[in-house]
This record gives C-alpha cells, sequence and structure tokens, in this order.
C-alpha cells in the first residue's frame, strides 16, 4: 500500500472521528469474557432508563409480550470510592420551589433506590470506564416474580447461560440500547409454561436496556381536568399551599410546538417543529398493515382542531432499524396462543409527564373473533348479501383498534360514555351496531365508526393547542373545558363504568343512544339471530364444534346493553365536576326509569329469552380428534361449557345468563344504594317475577331463572358487604319465599320442579340454621366472550 493511499486513510478516520456526532454513553461488549463496559461521562446529571421486553413468552398469563414496557426511571451515575453507583432518584415526591431546604427536607423524607454498583475498571481523566455486566444480566424485569405470581413454576436467573448480545447494542448521541438475553431454570414448569416453551425448564427471555437524555428545555407542562379525557400525571408537591392536597396534576402529552409561531396565532394550520413520528412493524401483513396507518392517521384531522397540519405520521420503520431503539416510536404486532389484548402504552419523563416514547401492541388474534361474530350474522342474512364482508368488518374495526391504542400513547384515556353520544370518542370500547332495516332484514352498514368523534377533537384540542404563555393557556383550557360542557360532551373512564358501577351510559361493549334503546334493539336482533342460526354459520371444512364459538356470540347479543340497564336500578349519575363550573356533581335516576329498567331486565330471564332451539343443541357436538389436542384449544375457543360433560345442554346455558343476569341486579353495592324503588320492591319484584309466575311451558327454564334468584338472595343476604338494611330486606324476602314453599302444594307439579321447591326450601333453612355454603350451591360461571 502507498504511502499516500495509507495517509488518506488516516485522513478520513481523523475526520471521522472530529466530526462524528458525541455519543452519550458509549457501551462495549468485550468478546472474549463477555463484560461489559460503559463509559460514564457524566456524573451527577439525570438522564431515563427504560427496560423493555424484546421477546416475549406468547401467553396471556402472566403478559409478557415482546416489546411490553418496563421499568420508567429517572436515574444518574454517582462516583462513591471506587465504585459507581446508578442511583433512581424519587420524583413521586417533591417541592417545587427555589427554597433549597424545603427541597432537601422533601428529598430526605423518602427514600432513593441503588439499582445498581459498578466497579471502576479505567479512570480516563473523568471518563470512567465501569463493568455494567453484572446489572445488565439481573433480572430487572422481574421475569422471576411473574411467572411465580401466574404459578408457572420457580424461577431463577442462571446468569452462565445469559450474555448481552453485542449486536443489538449500541451507543447513539441521545441513548444507549442494550440488550441481554437472559436464561432462567424454572424448578417445576406448569403445563402453560411446558406448552410455550421448548423445555419449560430452561426459558430465554431478551430484554432491552435503554438509557435515553433527558428532553431538551422548554417543555411546559399542562394542567390537569378530569373532565379532559387524558391521563393524569400526579406527584406531591410539598412546596403547594395548605388549600391543596400536595398532589401536583398535570397530563400525559408529547411536544408539539408550530414551527411558525405568528401563523399559528393568526389562526393558520402549521407543522409542528417536531411532528410525531410512529413506525410501523415490519411484521405485520396486509390488510392489517393498512387499516393500522389508515386508522391511526385519523389523528391528524384530529390535530388540525388544535392548529396543526400533518402533526401525525405512520411511516415504515428503515431498512436495519431495530424496534427496539428508543429512537423509533413502534406499532408492534404481537402474538399469543389465545386472544389477548392489544395495549397502547407509553414511557414518559417522570419529572413532567411528558411523553418520549411508545410501543403499541396489537394482538394478531382479535380480528378473528370479528370474524365469529360476523359468521354468527350470517345466517340471518339468507340469500341477501350484507353490507360487508367478513375481512371488511374486521379491517373497521382494526382502523377503530389502531386509533384507541395510538390515542392512549397520545395521553387519552378511556371514554366508556361516548358510544351513547353518537360515538363521540375512539375511546370507548365498541361492538359492531347491527340495526333492522325496514324490510325487517340485518343492517351492517354502520358496524364500526369511520373516523374519530367529537369528544376526541374537544381532547386532542385540550391537550396539544398551542399557547404563547401560562395566562393564555390557562384562559384557553378553561375555553375548551366549557365549550365541551356546553356542548354536552361527556367523560366517564376507567372502574366507573364496571357492571357494578351506578351510571347506565358508562358502560362497555355496547352501542345505543342509552342503554334502554340498546337492549330494545339488541334483543330484537338477537331474536332473529337466534331464529336463522344453524350450519350456515359454518364455511365448507370447519368442524360443527366452531358453532359453539359462533353461538355464543349470538346467544349473548344483548349482553352488555343488559349490565347497562341493569344499573337504571339504584343508578346514579354523576360528572367529574369542580367547585366553581356550575356542573352539578351527582343526579339520582329517576324511579320510573328504574322500574321500566327492572321490567325489562325480568323479562330477559323469562323462559321466552332464556330459551335454544332443540335444533341448535344438535348442531354442536364435543369437540373433534385434532381439535382437542389438550392446551390449544382447552376453555379458549369454547365459551360455552357444559354441566353435562362434552354434550351441548340449552339449560346450563340459560341458567348462566339467568344468573349473571340476577347477580348483577342483586350486587351488595346495588342494593345498598336502592332508595325508590326501594330495596324491598325491587327484591319482590325480582321473586314476583320469576317464583310468581304460574305457567307450566318450558318448566326447566322457569327453574333455572327461580334458582338463580334464590342464590342471588342468599349470597346478598351473607355478603360482608350487604349492609345492614340490605341484609334485613333479603333475610325478610328469603322468610317469605321459605314460608310460600313450605306452604304450596306439589300436587300436580311434574317430579322436578317438585325437587326443585324442596330443595330451596331446605337451602333456606340452612342458611337461617348458619348452615350455609354458598360453595355447595353450585352455579353455571358466566360464559367468557373474547374482546371483539
Amino acid at each position: 500500500m502507498s504511502r499516500l493511499l495509507v495517509a488518506l486513510i488516516i485522513c478520513f478516520a481523523i475526520s471521522h472521528v472530529a466530526f462524528a456526532a458525541p455519543v452519550m454513553l458509549p457501551v462495549t461488549v468485550n468478546p472474549s469474557d463477555g463484560k461489559v463496559l460503559l463509559e460514564v461521562r457524566s456524573l451527577d446529571q439525570d438522564l431515563i432508563y427504560t427496560s423493555t421486553l424484546a421477546t416475549g413468552l406468547g401467553a396471556t398469563s402472566p403478559l409478557l409480550d415482546r416489546g411490553q414496557l418496563g421499568d420508567n426511571a429517572l436515574v444518574r451515575f454517582e462516583r462513591h470510592g471506587p465504585r459507581v453507583l446508578l442511583v433512581r432518584q424519587n420524583e413521586t415526591y417533591r417541592a417545587q420551589t427555589d427554597n433549597d431546604a424545603l427541597a432537601r427536607s422533601v428529598a430526605e423524607s423518602f427514600p432513593r433506590s441503588v439499582l445498581a454498583s459498578f466497579e471502576i475498571v479505567e479512570d480516563r481523566r473523568g471518563v470512567l470506564v465501569v463493568d455494567a455486566t453484572s446489572f445488565l444480566l439481573s433480572d430487572v424485569y422481574g421475569i422471576e416474580a411473574a411467572l411465580q405470581r401466574a404459578g408457572r413454576g420457580r424461577a431463577s436467573l442462571d446468569r452462565s447461560r445469559s450474555f448481552v448480545d453485542a449486536t443489538q447494542t449500541g451507543a447513539f448521541e441521545r441513548n444507549t440500547e442494550i440488550r441481554s438475553v437472559l436464561t432462567y431454570s424454572v424448578a417445576e414448569p406448569d403445563a402453560v409454561l411446558r406448552q410455550h416453551a421448548p423445555d419449560g425448564r430452561s426459558v430465554t427471555f431478551e430484554h432491552q436496556h435503554s438509557f435515553i437524555a433527558l428532553p431538551e428545555a422548554g417543555y411546559q407542562p399542562r394542567v390537569f381536568h378530569p373532565r379532559s379525557g387524558m391521563f393524569p400525571h400526579v406527584f406531591f408537591d410539598f412546596a403547594m399551599g395548605l388549600d391543596t392536597d400536595y398532589r401536583q396534576r398535570w397530563i400525559w402529552r408529547w411536544r408539539l410546538v408550530p414551527s411558525d409561531k405568528q401563523a399559528y396565532l393568526r389562526g393558520e394550520l402549521v407543522v409542528p417543529e417536531q411532528p410525531i413520528i410512529y413506525y410501523l412493524d415490519p411484521a405485520i401483513p396486509e390488510p392489517y398493515r393498512t387499516a393500522f396507518r389508515e386508522g391511526g392517521l385519523w389523528y391528524n384531522q384530529l390535530f388540525e382542531e388544535a392548529g396543526f397540519r400533518d402533526a401525525f405520521r405512520i411511516l415504515d420503520l428503515p431498512e436495519g432499524a431495530s424496534p427496539m431503539d428508543a429512537r423509533y416510536n413502534m406499532i408492534h404486532w404481537v402474538h399469543r396462543s389465545a386472544r389477548g389484548p392489544s395495549v397502547g402504552p407509553s414511557y414518559r419523563d417522570p419529572r413532567s409527564g411528558e411523553i418520549i416514547r411508545t410501543i403499541v401492541r396489537m394482538d394478531s388474534y382479535r380480528s378473528l373473533v370479528n370474524h365469529d361474530i360476523w359468521m354468527g350474522f350470517r345466517p340471518a342474512f339468507g340469500s341477501a348479501a350484507p353490507a360487508m364482508t367478513s375481512e371488511e368488518m374486521a379491517m373497521a374495526r382494526r382502523r377503530q383498534h389502531s386509533a384507541h391504542e395510538i390515542g392512549h400513547t397520545l395521553g387519552f384515556a378511556h371514554n366508556f360514555i361516548a358510544a351513547t353520544q353518537g360515538r363521540a370518542s375512539v375511546m370507548d370500547y365498541p361492538v359492531p351496531l347491527v340495526r333492522i332495516d325496514e324490510d325487517g332484514g340485518l343492517d351492517l352498514s354502520s358496524a364500526y365508526a369511520e373516523g374519530p368523534g367529537e369528544f376526541d377533537r374537544f381532547a386532542v384540542r385540550y391537550a396539544y393547542t398551542w399557547y404563547p404563555n401560562e395566562a393564555s393557556e390557562r384562559e384557553g383550557l378553561a375555553s375548551i373545558i366549557r365549550e365541551a360542557d356546553a356542548a354536552g360532551l361527556r367523560f366517564i373512564t376507567g372502574g366507573d363504568a364496571s357492571p357494578d358501577g351506578s351510571i347506565p351510559d358508562a358502560t362497555t361493549w355496547v352501542e345505543g343512544e342509552n342503554m334502554l334503546a340498546a337492549l330494545e334493539r339488541t334483543t330484537a336482533v338477537r331474536e332473529r339471530l337466534i331464529a336463522a342460526f344453524d350450519e350456515r354459520a359454518l364455511v365448507d371444512g370447519e368442524p360443527y364444534w366452531f358453532l359453539n364459538k359462533r353461538f355464543a356470540h349470538v346467544y349473548l347479543h344483548h349482553r352488555t346493553a343488559l349490565q347497562g340497564t341493569i344499573k337504571y336500578v339504584g343508578g346514579l349519575d354523576f360528572h367529574y365536576a369542580l367547585a366553581g363550573e356550575g356542573i352539578a356533581p351527582t343526579r339520582r335516576i329517576p324511579a320510573a326509569e328504574q322500574r321500566r329498567a327492572l321490567g325489562a331486565v325480568i323479562a330477559a330471564i323469562q323462559p321466552a329469552q332464556l330459551s335454544i332451539p332443540d335444533r341448535i343443541g344438535s348442531l354442536i357436538p364435543p369437540v373433534p380428534h385434532g381439535w382437542s389436542s389438550g392446551w390449544m384449544w382447552s376453555g379458549e375457543t369454547a365459551p360455552i361449557t357444559s354441566d353435562a360433560g362434552d354434550v351441548f345442554n340449552p339449560v346450563h346455558v340459560a341458567h348462566s345468563l339467568a344468573q349473571e343476569v340476577v347477580d348483577g341486579l342483586l350486587h351488595p353495592q346495588r342494593v345498598n344504594r336502592m332508595t325508590d324503588p326501594s330495596a324491598n320492591e325491587v327484591i319482590n319484584t325480582v321473586i314476583s317475577g320469576t317464583w310468581g309466575v304460574a305457567g307450566r311451558d318450558q318448566p326447566a327454564l322457569r327453574r333455572v331463572a327461580q334458582r338463580a334468584v334464590l342464590d342471588a338472595l342468599l349470597d346478598l343476604a351473607g355478603d360482608s358487604r350487604s349492609s345492614a338494611g340490605t341484609r334485613a330486606v333479603a333475610e325478610q324476602n328469603l322468610s317469605n319465599l321459605q314460608r310460600a314453599l313450605e306452604r304450596g302444594s306439589v300436587r300436580g307439579l311434574d317430579t322436578e320442579t317438585g325437587a326443585h321447591r324442596e330443595l330451596a326450601a331446605r337451602d333456606i333453612a340452612r342458611y337461617f340454621a348458619g348452615d350455609d355454603t354458598p360453595e355447595k350451591r353450585q352455579r353455571p360461571a358466566p360464559i367468557p366472550l373474547p374482546w371483539p
């Protein structure tokens, strides 16, 4: 090689080093001994540490997914003698003040956490080279505890079979990525672990450690309002006054700043300085890929409401880029052996709530559920073509689904009252809307919403409108809240929408302007679906056993509307109201609406609505050979189980529905809050609507409804959550029922009904003798339906 060529190579190398962007935390994996060395250049300076699963278990319990987010910590490197410590700061408790003594008093009142201790291998004039191997090959994510909590076995990390993957490790300007490959020895692995790993005694996961530079200065935290639809970033601030609860509440959001602030303030649409960019997992196939992109890009309509043009982008992941690299916000395609949730989590700056990274996890199974629902509809269409194919309906749901999960990663919480407000938000849980057309046929043309709703527009404005100063922001946000209130837009989230809640319209997986209307519509649709259901719900080559899961969706088509209707009884509507806003905090559901709902609920457990035609039961055989191979199909695709072994039992299915309905109606907390109608009136009405109804048609179905009422009433009387008044009313009604059973003649009754009544009387007697054992009063469990 000539001297000139050598000189050119040296010059190129020097210039490359001179102009290369500096890396934040250089990392080296020694190929000879596998040690991992970090170059710590900045001591006592905060940065963000995150831990992410790079590979998953593929099971739903415990949920350990590829791309699952873990710890999100504010950390710093501190030198103490011959070692460097990785210290996690306590951002939950602080004092935002110029008073250093006050800030120090708070810091000293609560602990910090030392996450790791590194040996100093070399001190290069202030650049400390430390051995981080021990920390990186530790169970940072908590796999051992997760497996043990789920009963999967006793796992322990085996470092001799673990290493750091140098090919997936590197340092960049503002982040350092390190991939640990960790093998766990598992004592006594259970069947689930053995089924999901090649050898359940040895389970290997890959774990991504990310060290990320703090966001640049200039982010302005935004105040939280409980009706804004946002997630709260909550921490204690002991610098606040005595007129507070010491909790500071901001919102989770991305930083979005207009590139031309004056044009923005003039009302022009402006591109942001830095748009929010997500990347699609290369593994996502069509037609999902297009559906996810289209649904996610609905947000550009919404960001325009906040004054931004082209603020949200979804791109293909660049060739060669790692989806685990913190520089890329990902939409992942996640696989499991059974249906499970899709998830939209995010990593945030622990100091402010500013969102800095996300990995959306979309479950590959969910469209199979949509297909089963569509196949259950198919017989009812007869020779008429449905408005959309199975794939079209599933992709309509995937567009909404993508917008929903991405919405979480933009800071938006569930809005479980939006369905009753004209599909006001993608953050609700939707079911396909099925109507009956003018000709009496089924109409699927509006199965899922095609775009965001009015509440979404409001929420994006609240979170992402840019303001030039604090005063204008305070005034602007208050104005947005007032606009939403004036438009009647509601927000109810979390457990406030649970089946035992008190707001009827805050019910998940339901469509309708109110729950009574929803129940009327879904009951009418359900009647047509049941009347038409047959082998047309199968395609050639499918086992008849598939009718089990498809009929489950048909039979329970009205389930969520029933749950919402139950909530009228003892119902209390409420708002997340703040003083001074003029918003009424609560409203009792009018007595007339409660009684109407009670009548509709009792009608749902009459034989006519519990009945399953014999021809349907005759079409559903046990699981065939090849589909019954143990774990792969056990329960997950057979929602309707039976008390008759493998044989489909329509009476058991009816009992399950009746028990679910009555248990919901007589939930202790619901009965405790009944006033008008009173608990006594409600219980009397339920008893008279089942035990007091004369009739000899379908006696088996009458018996299961009666038995469901008795078991729910015995549970209510003995439940520790029941108030003294509730228990007194429940016991009084049990006593009345007992006397009626003892007085009643069994003459003229069929043998089964006579035995049923005698057992009921004995069970009540056992209760009053203090000998009631709820576990011995065997009842069918609710039929589990996977999320659509």
